[in-house]
């Protein structure tokens, strides 16, 4: 069942920002390689980004190692430039990986840069600390967007649209329909949360700690005692014993599951950013007082953002489904190509990690094979001159989980940049475009990604 958001009316009074061919709104995977594609194509390109530098969950979230599945040209090149720095490298794991290529770690802080150069090389605007508020239409025709920076509110005028916000807040503030979690009870998957701790002395921790029943002992005592306060809704670690994991018999003292928490309610991402902020300094303090190794340790970094993987999905003019990942359909208006499997970090009655390896390659399409993503998955119905790309394309739950991670983000937003300009060019309706363009150029290297 689709939903729709109340949309307010833009006040008459907000001035005008400038024109731009295309705006990208959101400077994640997607946002980076949409406005990349755009610009080299010589469209006037506008990112607009709410943090002050582009690259999203990796760099935000400390999500630094992105899964074996294809990303397309402009992540290759991201890749190799990374690489040439000693700033990317692969590892293939076989119980872990099913793709050959097997998995990559991107430095955070490193890709900022590097996508920044790559966007400046293709002449992308940008704006930073501004955050995207709504949509601006004539009748079913995106306009342009409101989006509110140190200056105030602005109209932020496009030729096209591209929402690349993860949450495909820019199509729900223009009334496209969309679907978001589980269509029977709502839910959306885990959230992470990930400290970078300095200071400790792994080795002798390593060496001197106590047994595990009694490292959960001394963590549930402090929880008990208040001396400990467990984020709401923490799955992994069990609040009971925070931040012992029950399910590896260790201390977690970066990596937290947290349930329930929709990331487009304001509300819920903020209360869920100040108590695992709060929890990290409780969990320092018990650790320099407890642990052998941590009488020094302190909170390195804190994450910018959660690690967010389900929010809303557009309603589009083709809806992709678990029977297409399964069975590696192709599209003639294919874009992007993914082999990622159903990868669900999920509340009861949904499934949750660890995986073993029969499962992911049960859900998945079949070994050495992949699924393409079509067109028309980027166009939402009803509503004009947008684009959408990364996790929020169209699709149903199952399909969703497979196509949410990075490099399919990359792959789809460089396909939604492209078929903006495009559009731009040519005088047509992004929904009305000849795909065979597109495909041709997104899956022209395809070769050197398997």
């Amino acid at each position: 069942m689709t939903e729709r958001l109340w949309r307010e009316r833009t006040p008459a009074a907000i001035p005008e920002a400038g024109v731009w061919d295309v705006v990208v709104c959101g400077g994640g995977p997607a946002g980076i390689a949409a406005a990349i594609a755009a610009g080299r194509t010589g469209a006037r390109t506008l990112l607009i980004e709410q943090l002050t530098n582009v690259g999203g969950m990796n760099p935000g979230a400390h999500t630094n190692l992105c899964c074996d599945s294809p990303g397309g040209p402009i992540f290759i090149e991201l890749e190799m430039r990374l690489a040439q720095i000693g700033h990317a490298h692969r590892t293939f794991r076989p119980e872990r990986d099913l793709d050959k290529a097997g998995r990559v770690h991107l430095h955070g802080e490193m890709l900022k840069a590097v996508a920044m150069e790559m966007l400046l090389e293709a002449k992308v605007e940008l704006r930073f600390g501004t955050f995207v508020s709504a949509a601006e239409l004539a009748g079913n025709r995106v306009i342009g967007v409101i989006a509110t920076g140190k200056g105030g509110a602005r109209l932020f005028r496009a030729g096209v649209v591209v929402d690349c916000t993860a949450d495909a807040d820019v199509a729900a503030s223009a009334g496209a329909p969309f679907f978001k979690g589980d269509p029977q009870d709502g839910r959306v998957q885990h959230v992470n949360y990930k400290p970078v701790l300095g200071g400790q002395k792994t080795e002798v921790f390593e060496l001197q700690k106590p047994e595990p029943a009694v490292l959960r002992e001394m963590a549930r005592q402090a929880v008990a005692a208040g001396l400990l306060h467990p984020p709401t809704g923490i799955f992994k670690p069990m609040a009971e014993c925070f931040p012992f994991d029950d399910r590896t018999g260790k201390m977690n003292f970066d990596y937290w599951e947290i349930a329930n928490v929709d990331p487009t309610d304001a509300a819920a991402v903020s209360r869920t950013l100040a108590e695992c902020q709060r929890a990290a300094l409780e969990m320092i303090r018990f650790a320099r007082q407890n642990l052998p190794g941590f009488e020094k340790a302190y909170i390195a970094r804190f994450p910018a953002l959660l690690g967010t993987r389900e929010s809303r999905r557009i309603a589009g003019q083709y809806v992709l489904t678990r029977d297409d990942v399964l069975t590696g359909r192709k599209f003639a208006d294919g874009i992007a190509r993914a082999c990622f499997f159903m990868d669900f970090h999920d509340s009861p009655p949904g499934s949750t990690t660890p995986y073993s390896i029969d499962f992911k390659r049960a859900n998945r399409p079949p070994p050495g094979d992949y699924y393409e993503i079509p067109y028309r998955a980027l166009v939402p119905r009803e509503i004009e001159a947008l684009l959408v790309a990364g996790r929020c394309i169209s699709s149903d739950r199952s399909a969703h989980a497979s196509l949410r991670v990075q490099p399919t983000c990359f792959f789809t937003g460089e396909a939604a940049g492209l078929g903006a300009a495009m559009a731009v060019k040519s005088g047509q309706l992004p929904g009305a475009l000849d795909a065979g363009p597109i495909r041709a150029a997104t899956l022209s290297l395809q070769g050197n990604q398997r």
